[in-house]
């Protein structure tokens, strides 16, 4: 069942002929485009698809050119074995030599396997934390727009109170100048509809300011005008224990700290990859040309490959692996201390939303009786007054009973809407519903 108030009407009140209106699901889908938050945290997920490949857990190999070409100006003086000197002032020698390297780790205990799978899941990670960004942002937005919903129903209520009490007023001059009505009783009706023009301006500054804070969740100007369209809409078929299934599988916060436990474990196996021996494939080709004025060699020319294997074992770290190995455990302890910290905050969060949730909706079955009744004594009370047999002071309290009682009532299902958001928001189905109306 839907319960729910149309605000069709209020496409005619108060507003600027140059509004936006914008519906529930326009509302989000901006957004999701324009939303600051939003946007830097697709960035953030961004960096760690890109890091997320196999290239870096170390499966390719990696490749160096190096290049020289050195000059030397020198003052030589030589003597050889035979007794034959050799000076020479300014001799000159030049050097130019180019390689390339290659280095290809063939096994290393299966650490870039285990790299790359931990790659993968910090990716993972990086989406759950960035789909939690998205659902807190988005029950911001759609809280701010109802708290918009929210203030133009009051504008319209306290409009409606306007109306009655110019409504009174023509009759209290009316009957004052019959002499019906005292001059007090005139001045009342003057003073109560300056008190709720009062009102109602009050009421247009608090809607603005909703408007504001709703444009700058949407990432827009804050000073866009926008007129809300949609009405409150409160499901009434959630239940507390479906929720609480859900929350473990689609709590975003939860899921990202399952994802970290899981680094983590693979973090410790890769520690212990390193007992065993690295194994790496080494290929050169280089080039060598070097010319001096002086000395044996007046040139010599080298070209050619060289390649090979080479195998390193640390046997001994002065006990590292083993620091790094229990520092990781305690981490991964650390963790599963913190899911269960927060599944069980968020279990209790639920379970006092779902509480406020069921009291609202029953709140809203006895205030829309309520109204009724207040909306009905209202209408006989203004009879009463125009034909003289009510005063202004019964009157005026029957008018602000009918207030109270509209205002009861809104407040009644904008508290029920904002439950209903939070059970759908920490139960982790806030991002599975196609509309939140």
């Amino acid at each position: 069942m839907i319960k729910y108030i149309s605000l069709s009407f209020l496409m005619f009140l108060g507003f600027s002929l140059s509004a936006q209106n914008i519906s529930l699901n326009e509302a989000i889908t901006t957004g999701m485009e324009k939303n600051f938050s939003i946007r830097t945290s697709k960035n953030t997920e961004k960096v760690a698809i890109i890091n997320s490949n196999y290239a870096f857990a170390g499966f390719l190999p990696i490749v160096d050119v190096t290049g020289a070409r050195n000059f030397d100006v020198e003052n030589v003086s030589q003597q050889f074995r035979t007794g034959d000197t050799n000076e020479l002032d300014g001799a000159r020698s030049n050097n130019f030599n180019i390689r390339g390297d290659l280095t290809w780790t063939l096994f290393d205990g299966t650490k870039m396997f285990l790299d790359y799978k931990s790659l993968q899941l910090e990716r993972n990670q990086s989406r759950f934390e960035t789909q939690a960004v998205i659902e807190n942002t988005l029950g911001s937005i759609i809280q701010s727009y109802f708290e918009l919903v929210y203030e133009q129903y009051q504008y319209s209520v306290l409009q409606s109170a306007v109306e009655l009490s110019e409504q009174r007023l023509e009759i209290a001059e009316a009957n004052y100048e019959v002499g019906k009505f005292s001059k007090t009783e005139l001045l009342s009706a003057k003073v109560d509809l300056n008190t709720d023009k009062s009102n109602l301006l009050n009421q247009e500054e608090i809607k603005q300011q909703a408007r504001v804070a709703l444009n700058l969740l949407l990432g827009q100007d804050p000073n866009q005008e926008l007129l809300a369209t949609d009405s409150m809409k409160i499901d009434e078929s959630l239940q507390l224990n479906m929720l609480i299934d859900d929350l473990t599988e689609r709590n975003k916060q939860l899921l990202a700290l399952m994802q970290q436990e899981n680094i983590l474990q693979l973090q410790n196996k890769s520690v212990m990859t390193e007992l065993l021996p690295q194994l790496d494939f080494n290929l050169g080709y280089g080039y060598t040309n070097f010319n001096s004025q002086a000395g044996f060699l007046l040139q010599n020319q080298s070209i050619g490959v060289n390649y090979g294997l080479s195998l390193s074992w640390r046997i001994f770290d002065r006990l590292d692996r083993s620091r790094r190995n229990q520092t990781t455990q305690i981490a991964v302890d650390n963790n599963a201390i913190a899911m269960e910290e927060l599944e069980n905050q968020l279990t209790g969060d639920l379970s006092s939303a779902y509480v406020r949730y069921r009291n609202k909706l029953d709140l809203i079955e006895l205030e829309k009786d309520n109204l009724e009744v207040a909306k009905e004594n209202a209408e006989i009370a203004i009879e009463r007054y125009r034909v003289g047999r009510s005063n202004a002071i019964e009157l005026r309290e029957v008018q602000l009973n009918s207030i109270e009682a509209e205002s009861r009532l809104l407040n009644a299902i904008f508290l029920a809407k904002q439950a209903e958001i939070n059970l759908l928001a920490i139960s982790g189905n806030l991002l599975n519903k196609d509309e939140v109306n």
